[in-house]
């Protein structure tokens, strides 16, 4: 299977439906060349467990809700990273949304650990009325949340390795549509845009240079 596997090509996916408590789950990406990843989000029932074996990376996003992690406490907001050959158990301890990525790591990853969402570390950002948090910094990548206020405007930029953006509160905006809390996109490398909020603004979890580079 190779679920929006070209990253030469924007994605835009709508799971509107999780975000607003619906249970299932939603593949975003999921490919074999060159390295094997598969993306998705998930809808948890209360008390709902599942296990991670360590074959790859895994990296976990609580949407909303809590769960545990090899019995450490996560609400929403909070991040967990595990490198390859470190196996986790997850659990819901209430109704929970999560993002996984799933893949083999084009850098080398030794660390494990997990970031409590009530505890984030935010920071003024480039541009006035964003305020912005580390999640991962890697050789050419980076994984950051982002608060945008209301009627903030980021500069007209370019993608040097790709981006790709979850919308986790609020509505994303650019020249292309409006992108309300659920909306998962993806842009490739070198592609361009000038993203705005509204009135709602929007807070957002954002992955830079992770895509295939020619």
């Amino acid at each position: 299977m190779t679920l929006h596997s070209d990253h030469s090509l924007r994605v835009v996916i709508d799971a509107t439906d999780l975000q607003a408590g619906q249970t299932g789950e939603r593949a975003l990406e999921q490919r074999i060349t060159p390295t094997e990843s598969r993306i998705t989000l998930r809808s948890l029932r209360a008390g709902e467990a599942w296990t991670h074996d360590g074959g790859k990376l895994l990296e976990v996003l609580v949407v909303r809700g809590h769960l545990t992690l090899n019995g450490e406490a996560l609400g929403t907001g909070s991040y967990a990273r595990q490198a390859p050959g470190v196996p986790a158990s997850f659990q819901a301890t209430e109704a929970s949304m999560v993002y996984l990525n799933e893949r083999t790591p084009s850098e080398h990853e030794t660390d494990s650990y997990a970031l409590r969402g009530d505890a984030l570390d935010w920071r003024q950002g480039m541009v006035p009325g964003l305020k912005v948090t580390s999640l991962h910094q890697g050789l050419t990548k980076h994984t950051a949340l982002v608060r945008w206020a209301p009627e903030t405007r980021f500069n007209p930029h370019t993608h040097v390795g790709g981006e790709e953006i979850l919308v986790l509160a609020g509505v994303f905006r650019d020249e292309h549509g409006s992108y309300p809390a659920g909306t998962w996109i993806r842009s490739p490398h070198l592609s361009n845009h000038r993203p705005f909020t509204g009135p709602e603004g929007a807070t957002i979890l954002v992955k830079v240079g992770h895509l295939d580079v020619p």
